[in-house]
């Protein structure tokens, strides 16, 4: 029986949308966003955009180490993206929620092209330094800052509230999907035109995501600008009180703190030390190892764009947080066998889990807030990302003192420990629908 009627986005009319059917394939409800077209855009804007960034978290960590052969190091200029975090996590979001959503991501990108540029620049002329890195880290995470709350907030103007954990999850998967490409290909370009030609790489990927941002015509509801600017601080606060106010949100962020801090470690430190001073699979083999991660990445995030949860979310949620620390501990017991092919089989299900869980936080976030405090909400879950900084720096100080191996079982026990606190102490959290 074919349907009259179909979930609108808010402030939109029917006409702008695809009808919806009763009957529906799985591949069909999969992708159901990509049936709208600002949402396609917005997809498309974020695959060339994943994939410069893919071939950045590959050839980052790999120069920091050729330069200074140092865990300390390594983990001090990768969280150094974080910092930013802090001091602009949530003013990013009062502006997602006082300007056009849409011109904050375009600025953001053609930032961030410009900033890679002048870096390609620095590597290719043999100019590069360490501080430089961590120059260029900062200013990423400032870009970073602004565009992921508007982004994220965008997606409930360009898709049916029933969609919203659909496109999150779409969002994720083409993250993880560019993560198969940009990782092997990042390896590969190291290879065989050095660090120089991969950042030249990433600067023309930047261009596709500029022009697919323009491309977005999104309806959304009148914002501010400068006078709600201007309001800042009350902004600012009342964004807080209100993040704090909502059991569900406050939840949601109190468990994000626990994988920021324990979870994000892995591929931001621990990942390449494994691959170059424990496993001794060398560039192309640390790029493969995450092109294997991000394979199953993209099945998880699929998996989770099929089904598309409505019930149990919470409970999903802190299963999910409890498995990526199991499986982070097995992750470094299997390499003291130094087997490859078992450390490698065990990235495909830590890419599943890493792509399940971040859509179902962004999902719960937006749909629990309030449309004209949708911004600030996220900006709020930036400032959980800081706590990457700290977890990244203990993990490069940690690795120093007692090896990646030990390190890595710490900090999936960290994980553990996060998931069953909140099992226990926060039943909020179990009750999210």
């Amino acid at each position: 029986m074919r349907s009259t009627t179909t979930p609108q986005p808010n402030n939109h009319t029917d006409d702008q949308y695809p009808e919806n059917t009763g009957k529906r394939s799985i591949l069909k409800d999969t992708f159901a966003s990509l049936a709208y077209r600002d949402f396609t855009w917005l997809w498309i804007g974020q695959i060339t955009h994943s994939f410069a960034l893919w071939v950045d978290q590959v050839a980052k960590p790999l120069l920091i180490l050729s330069l200074t052969d140092s865990p300390i190091h390594l983990g001090l200029v990768l969280t150094a993206r974080t910092i930013p975090a802090v001091g602009f996590g949530f003013l990013a979001g009062v502006v997602a929620d006082n300007f056009n959503r849409r011109l904050v991501l375009l600025v953001t990108k053609i930032v961030v092209f410009v900033i890679t540029v002048l870096f390609t620049i620095l590597v290719i002329m043999g100019w590069m330094e360490l501080w430089h890195m961590y120059a260029y880290n900062i200013l990423r995470g400032a870009t970073m800052a602004f565009d992921q709350p508007a982004r994220r907030a965008l997606i409930p103007s360009i898709v049916p509230t029933n969609l919203v954990t659909n496109a999150m999850a779409l969002s994720t998967g083409s993250m993880t999907a560019t993560r198969i490409a940009g990782a092997a290909g990042a390896g590969l370009l190291i290879s065989s035109v050095g660090f120089g030609g991969a950042y030249a790489v990433m600067s023309f990927m930047y261009i596709g995501a500029i022009f697919s941002t323009w491309m977005l015509r999104p309806l959304e509801h009148h914002r501010s600008g400068y006078q709600g600017i201007r309001s800042m601080g009350t902004d600012l606060i009342d964004g807080l009180k209100y993040a704090w106010r909502s059991p569900d949100i406050r939840g949601v962020l109190i468990i994000s703190l626990g994988w920021f801090t324990f979870g994000m470690a892995f591929m931001q430190v621990f990942a390449p030390l494994f691959a170059v001073q424990i496993l001794d699979i060398g560039y192309k083999g640390f790029g493969y190892m995450i092109s294997v991660s991000a394979i199953g990445g993209l099945a998880g995030a699929l998996v989770l764009a099929a089904v598309n949860p409505s019930k149990g979310r919470g409970l999903m949620m802190l299963g999910l947080l409890a498995l990526f620390g199991i499986l982070l501990i097995t992750f470094s017991a299997s390499t003291y066998l130094l087997s490859v092919p078992l450390a490698f089989a065990i990235m495909l299900f830590l890419g599943a889990g890493q792509s399940a869980f971040m859509p179902l936080i962004n999902a719960i976030l937006v749909e629990k807030a309030e449309e004209n405090m949708r911004g600030r909400v996220l900006g709020a879950l930036s400032l959980d990302r800081a706590m990457t900084t700290f977890g990244g720096a203990l993990a490069g100080f940690c690795a120093a003192a007692l090896g990646a191996q030990v390190s890595q079982i710490v900090f999936g026990l960290g994980l553990i420990i996060t998931a069953a606190a909140m099992f226990v102490f926060y039943p909020a959290l179990r009750k999210i629908q």
